[in-house]
């Protein structure tokens, strides 16, 4: 069993986190950012996650992430979710600030999809294109960017860690986590206590690494 990913996507972590909570077996694949035709080969489009089990590929993060809680361990249990919407839409209202201070970090912190110049342009060009501007200017307004995070992330509602639940996975982790997991590349970020818990909760249970090491 192959999962295909970049290590910066969170659609990619969703599937991660699952199949490392879940025990299951699997090797991962980190791709280049611009080696298009490994992904087209296998599902018709330039996307990722892609699981490749006995020759078959499957695209689409969440479909994949129920398939890999089928396939994993019955006594590690994702609890039911259904609330994540109080938590992404928030984040998602402010994701040209959250894509501005990303992306150029991105590129920096020494990240597999980002081992050579080439995907590294190819991301740039493409990334660029979404925020409007070039990645020093995006870098030259980190802290507008950052002060328009911290707000959304001060007002985010109470997060219920795993050990709330019994130390168990849910699904609304699997929606939540991500996007937060993300915001550990900026250097600085203020983030309020509970969502600081939180993040390393769920980093732990799931054994999926932080940036906070080498944020920029």
């Amino acid at each position: 069993m192959k999962l295909f990913q970049y290590d910066h996507c969170p659609f990619c972590v969703r599937a991660d986190m699952v199949a490392k909570y879940k025990q299951v077996n699997f090797e991962s694949i980190y791709l280049l950012n611009d080696d298009a035709d490994s992904c087209i080969e296998r599902v018709g489009n330039k996307m990722v996650p892609i699981l490749e089990i006995d020759g078959q590929s499957m695209g689409e993060s969440l479909d994949i992430a129920h398939k890999l809680d089928e396939l994993g361990s019955a006594d590690q249990v994702i609890v039911e979710g259904g609330d994540s919407d109080r938590f992404t839409q928030p984040l998602m209202s402010v994701n040209r600030a959250i894509f501005s201070l990303l992306f150029p970090r991105n590129v920096q912190i020494g990240l597999p999809e980002f081992e050579t110049q080439s995907a590294i342009d190819f991301y740039r060009v493409n990334k660029e294109a979404m925020i409007e501007c070039s990645f020093e200017q995006a870098l030259d307004n980190t802290a507008e960017h950052q002060a328009l995070v911290e707000q959304v992330l001060n007002d985010l509602p109470k997060l219920i860690k795993p050990s709330d639940r019994g130390g168990q996975l849910s699904w609304d982790d699997v929606m939540i986590f991500p996007m937060l997991r993300n915001l550990t590349v900026i250097k600085d970020l203020q983030m309020p206590t509970h969502v600081v818990d939180y993040i390393n909760e769920v980093a732990k249970l799931t054994n999926v690494e932080l940036y906070t090491d080498r944020a920029i």
